[in-house]
């Protein structure tokens, strides 16, 4: 008798676990609003970047909203020159792509080449990629906060007042 009462709560318990963690897996429900800010210039700096996509590819695969946002040096490293961006020049390691393939079980990965093609890949997921317009305007990757000729046309270009305001309203925040 007291097998069985040992054997129920043990089953309970695996069920309850269960539960918890299917519901947070891909649950839009529990979904939480997520900003990764990249500060990081990629050819100072590959490291942060590496894993800011990574997070990114993860929390989608969570169920989140992503919202990946350029700001500082690494919106600079949007800009177009001679019609490539720096994260068209640099290679996503295939060691990186494999690890991560593995952990997320999306093989997806494993077709891009760059980094401009990993965060053509995270906007494909769903990702919403945005970039602080008035550093653009600063920094004269483009004439005007809103604009858009000269960064890749998937990426959304926002004000200072919008900045603020998704950083604050972001469940989650990661700053690289």
């Amino acid at each position: 008798m007291k097998k069985n009462i040992k054997y129920s709560y043990l089953i309970a318990a695996v069920v309850l676990i269960s539960a918890l963690f299917a519901g947070y897996i891909g649950s839009n429900g529990n979904s939480k609003k997520v900003i990764i800010h990249l500060v990081s210039n990629v050819k100072k700096a590959d490291g942060p970047v590496c894993v800011a996509f990574d997070v990114a590819l993860v929390n989608l695969k969570l169920g989140n909203k992503v919202e990946f946002l350029f700001d500082a040096d690494a919106a600079w490293n949007l800009k177009f020159t001679k019609g490539k961006n720096d994260f068209d020049r640099y290679e996503v390691p295939a060691d990186l792509k494999k690890l991560v393939s593995e952990q997320v079980k999306d093989k997806s990965l494993l077709s891009v080449k760059n980094f401009e093609d990993f965060l053509k890949l995270l906007h494909d997921k769903g990702a919403t990629i945005s970039v602080n317009g008035t550093w653009n305007v600063l920094t004269s990757v483009e004439k005007e906060v809103k604009g858009k000729r000269n960064i890749p046309n998937y990426i959304e270009p926002i004000t200072l007042q919008e900045l603020a305001s998704r950083i604050n309203n972001a469940d989650v925040y990661y700053s690289y």
